[in-house]
């Protein structure tokens, strides 16, 4: 869960992250939003504040993620099993 932007810099310490946007020539943050973008019932409120930002944001609409993609971050990221508390550091 990512309270804040990208759970403050925790998500992208993923290695599924690194190598999927290895494969796409992309940024680990774009292949994040482009994940959870593709996810029914879920919200991605990606930080805007900035022109850099829109465009890079604007990557992850076009990102295919392939079955292998969406396989090795299923790995590092399992969907939860039930409620799941929200820890805020």
């Amino acid at each position: 869960m990512a309270y804040s932007p990208l759970d403050e810099g925790r998500l992208v310490q993923r290695a599924s992250l690194t190598e999927v946007a290895r494969r796409h020539g992309t940024t680990e943050e774009a292949v994040a939003l482009a994940w959870t973008l593709r996810q029914p019932c879920v919200v991605s409120i990606p930080k805007a504040s900035s022109l850099e930002h829109v465009r890079a944001n604007y990557q992850a609409i076009w990102l295919k993620l392939s079955d292998e993609d969406l396989a090795d971050l299923e790995c590092d990221y399992p969907a939860s099993t039930g409620p799941t508390r929200l820890v805020i550091t």
